[in-house]
């Protein structure tokens, strides 16, 4: 059909009345020839005009056939069928109203849960084609890793300097490093997060500047001459203003001023789903006056993995091509350079991967797929009831359905008109689904953790959203309404219109379809409900874990002397000063200071027990490293189980000296005492004594295994970046005022951060399993009650189908606890094929979340004895309160029924 005709019919459907008009106009002037013709031939008028209405044959089929030539026929139809839904909907508002707020809920859940899913996984990076981007990461497998998750080490810079200029496979890349940033000259000075980065940062993400312009390509170049930065958008215009003259500005940050040259585009903060709105980045060449202590004397050593590196692929080349070629490179400068790299190779990963973590990406997934499953099992309960409620909503209708089809319907035009209303059912549902997710994803959002700022993720109803609710709409329609429709639109015309659509008890026999139904929705709830009852397990373990140290009456505050360019010595002093003005504050019972937060891992390096080396074939152990001071295990009331604790004897020019927790010393002295044991670190010939074991803490996360900790003196492993803690005689948080004045006075230019109690670090890490919880108990909970409406409609509607039959029964004498075990019977027969088919799903999918648990296995017998338990128990009362009913009875009323 050519276009100018496609045209012309889609435009017939703005004038359809003109056209039956015109129709209309032509059959009458073509009866009224024929009637004229038929009397010219000696008919009677009569009989001239039934002659004619005969052979023109029916005027309705006539225009329905001329219309089609006009218009599309299929869109007319739709139209009618749309209507005629819609006032089948409003004429059944109890029925509408039920089925769309059933939906809504289920609907609601799943968009909610979608819209955080698709803001931090799916779709996190504002960039250009984000598909041809990549991270490029160190695998390394000469080292030995204790903690979970660390497969992918990120770059050196040097390492990175090379693969730029040897690959084949990129149109360029590019280099970052995260790292926080004092930004002072208000009135008090902050912290914000800044990314150091190769000048062609911006350019390999494919962006445009807001404003001005983003670093040139020889902006990186000299050391410690580009004093240029470009801001985000969000800190533009939180911190700004949206001042229109930014570019050109001064920001005052580490000590140092830099010029603003641009603003990033908005949206965009850089390659990290969760990293703060508020972003600064600085060219690599500043990294000395950036970078501090350990950090800044290694930025340029090929050992040191401080770097993340991404690059744009070349067109039509794919991933496995790329990571061939780019291992290539990394054995020719394994060979180059055997002692850095050696055992080292390199790995792709997408960079929409990488931005949730580069290792921990899988863990998100599970857990986002553990969710949308969860929310999405409630979906399928509402959608179950949704079906048997469109069964019995037909079984109403049987009469007219039959009707219809004595009329000469065709079974593809009723079934049509059926799933029509199953769907707009369907997407009245999603668009209150749509509101409720509105204020469900504020409500969600709520409960982040504290770290996380309110606008660091866009959880905006997006198109992606938008489309993802429309999809599961349109499928919960088709799919659900699918078997109710086919079954009314083929009615048994003689047993219809004999016996009014009576039904029969719920059986597979007699009613498989609704039987199945309910074993479908009670096996869905099973499922949902031993997830739940896993991880409200799991979180109980969580919290019962002790984290090695006494959180209670502890809390901290961090500071970065690096930032204000302070000597080794000059820190040191600091620290000192610090701890003693804290410990003399009242309400003070003692005070420290330490490199790492308190559950916030730290510095990691490769460590070697005496007697071995990277040439000897030994694997050296990436062990996290701690600087503290003499006071530390006090303050924290970690126990020493062995040996001494650091003094002040311990100075940088004395023996040097370690003290490892139990994990360490069994992971490299495992039969022997390690007390008095040596060590040294990859590279460094100076061995450090073991004084002390102390017990295990956690080190980076709740229920992670022990990971081997070595604890130095600040005065042998100075950094310029530490935590001031603080142990009270009562509750901190009326202490920690004065303590963070006596900590400021000492520096007036310093920013201090991180204030806060060990009890809220606690919870924070604790947030994931409880959150997870309570979620899955939410979900869990509502699967639940939606079984057992289902189960209760099923058998209330299969009385009502059997009023007859049970009035015969009471008739010829049963009594009333016959009728009831009859009711019981029927629901929980299907209920326990229910429970055995879920209790074997839930095995099934359960082992993919072991992953996720705390101290519980996924075949807890437990959880799965009382999930059983619970929802036989609401199974037994949702079949007792229509089993009643039954009971209530009365033959002589049933026998006249209908």
């Amino acid at each position: 059909m050519s276009l100018t005709r496609s045209l012309t019919k889609l435009g017939a459907l703005f004038r359809k009345d003109e056209i039956d008009r015109e129709l209309d106009a032509e059959i009458r002037s073509h009866l009224a020839m024929e009637v004229e013709e038929n009397v010219e031939n000696g008919m009677d008028p009569e009989q001239a005009k039934r002659a004619a209405h005969q052979a023109f044959g029916h005027v309705g089929l006539a225009k329905d056939d001329s219309r089609s030539a006009w218009i599309y026929r299929w869109i007319e139809d739709l139209g009618k069928d749309l209507r005629f839904g819609v006032r089948m909907l409003v004429k059944n508002r109890g029925f509408s109203a039920i089925a769309i707020l059933s939906l809504a809920l289920g609907f609601g859940l799943n968009t909610t849960i979608f819209t955080v899913v698709n803001a931090i996984l799916l779709h996190p990076l504002p960039v250009r084609d984000v598909g041809r981007l990549v991270s490029l990461d160190n695998i390394d497998a000469k080292t030995k890793f204790t903690q979970a998750h660390s497969e992918k080490l990120g770059m050196s810079f040097p390492n990175y300097q090379d693969f730029r200029r040897q690959n084949e496979v990129f149109t360029d890349l590019a280099a970052w490093q995260q790292i926080p940033l004092t930004w002072s000259g208000g009135a008090e000075p902050r912290q914000v997060q800044g990314d150091i980065v190769s000048a062609n940062y911006f350019d390999v993400l494919g962006l445009k500047p807001a404003a001005g312009r983003f670093f040139l390509p020889d902006e990186d170049t000299k050391p410690n001459s580009n004093t240029t930065a470009v801001i985000s958008y969000a800190l533009w215009i939180n911190k700004f203003g949206a001042d229109p003259n930014i570019v050109g500005r001064t920001m005052n940050l580490n000590a140092t001023p830099y010029t603003v040259i641009g603003i990033a585009p908005r949206g965009f903060k850089g390659t990290i789903s969760l990293a703060p709105t508020e972003q600064v980045w600085i060219p690599t060449s500043m990294y000395a006056q950036l970078l501090a202590g350990f950090f800044a004397d290694n930025f340029n050593d090929r050992r040191f993995l401080a770097m993340n590196t991404f690059g744009r692929l070349k067109p039509g080349l794919a991933l496995s091509q790329a990571e061939a070629s780019l291992k290539t490179i990394a054995s020719r400068l394994e060979a180059e350079y055997p002692k850095d790299n050696g055992g080292r190779s390199v790995a792709l990963t997408s960079l929409a991967e990488a931005a949730v973590g580069v290792n921990n990406h899988e863990q998100f997934a599970l857990a986002s797929a553990m969710m949308l499953g969860a929310v999405g099992l409630v979906l399928l309960i509402a959608c179950a009831n949704l079906a048997n409620l469109l069964l019995a909503q037909a079984a109403r209708r049987g009469k007219e359905m039959t009707v219809r089809a004595a009329l000469g319907a065709g079974r593809s035009r009723i079934l049509r008109q059926l799933l029509t209303e199953s769907t707009l059912l369907s997407l009245a549902g999603a668009v209150v689904g749509l509101l409720l997710a509105y204020w469900g994803r504020g409500i969600l959002w709520s409960y982040r953790p504290s770290f996380i700022a309110q606008n660091d993720v866009d959880l905006a109803l997006d198109s992606h959203v938008l489309l993802f609710t429309l999809g599961i709409a349109l499928l919960t329609g088709a799919l659900f309404g699918a078997v109710p429709a086919i079954k009314a639109s083929s009615p048994d015309l003689a047993d219809t219109l004999k016996a009014g659509g009576r039904g029969n008890s719920v059986g597979w026999r007699s009613n498989p379809m609704r039987s199945l139904l309910v074993v479908f929705e009670t096996a869905l709830a099973m499922i949902a409900l031993i997830g739940a009852g896993l991880f409200i397990r799991s979180q109980q373990n969580a919290q019962r874990i002790d984290p090695g140290f006494e959180s209670e009456k502890l809390f901290m505050m961090a500071v970065d002397v690096g930032a204000l360019h302070f000597t080794e010595g000059q820190g040191q002093q600091f620290y000192r000063a610090a701890a003693e003005r804290a410990a003399t504050a009242p309400g003070v019972q003692s005070a420290t200071v330490a490199s790492n937060f308190p559950v916030g891992g730290g510095l990691g390096r490769t460590v070697f027990p005496e007697g071995q080396d990277e040439t000897t074939g030994y694997r050296g152990t990436l062990t996290q490293l701690d600087s503290i001071t003499p006071s530390f295990f006090d303050t924290l009331r970690i126990p020493v189980l062995r040996g001494r604790t650091f003094t002040d004897n311990d100075r940088k020019d004395s023996l040097k000296v370690a003290i490892v927790n139990e994990a360490m010393a069994k992971h490299f002295w495992p039969d022997e005492e390690a007390l008095g044991k040596r060590f040294h670190f990859f590279g460094e010939p100076d061995l450090r004594q073991i004084v002390a074991v102390v017990g295990n803490t956690v080190v980076n996360q709740i229920g992670e295994d022990p990971q081997p900790v070595a604890y130095l003196p600040m005065t042998q492993g100075y950094s310029p970046f530490a935590t001031v803690q603080v142990r009270t005689t009562g509750k901190p948080e009326a202490v920690i005022a004065t303590v963070r004045g006596e900590v400021q006075s000492l520096a007036p230019n310093l920013a201090i951060t991180n204030v806060q109690t060990i009890r809220e670090i606690m919870s924070q890490a604790l947030w994931a399993p409880r959150m997870g919880a309570a979620l899955l108990t939410l979900f869990g909970v509502l699967a639940l009650v939606l079984a057992g409406v289902g189960v209760y409609g099923v058998l209330s509607y299969s009385v009502n189908q059997q009023r007859q039959e049970i009035g015969i029964r009471r008739a010829l004498g049963a009594q009333e606890g016959h009728v009831l075990r009859l009711v019981v019977g029927q629901g929980l027969r299907l209920t326990v094929v229910g429970l055995v088919v879920g209790l074997v799903l839930a095995a099934l999918f359960t082992r993919m979340l072991a992953s996720l648990l705390f101290g519980v296995s996924s075949s807890d017998p437990w959880t799965f004895l009382s999930v059983t338990t619970i929802l036989a128990l609401v199974a037994v009362i949702a079949c007792y309160v229509p089993a009643r009913r039954a009971m209530q009875v009365d033959p002589l009323v049933a026998l006249r029924y209908d």
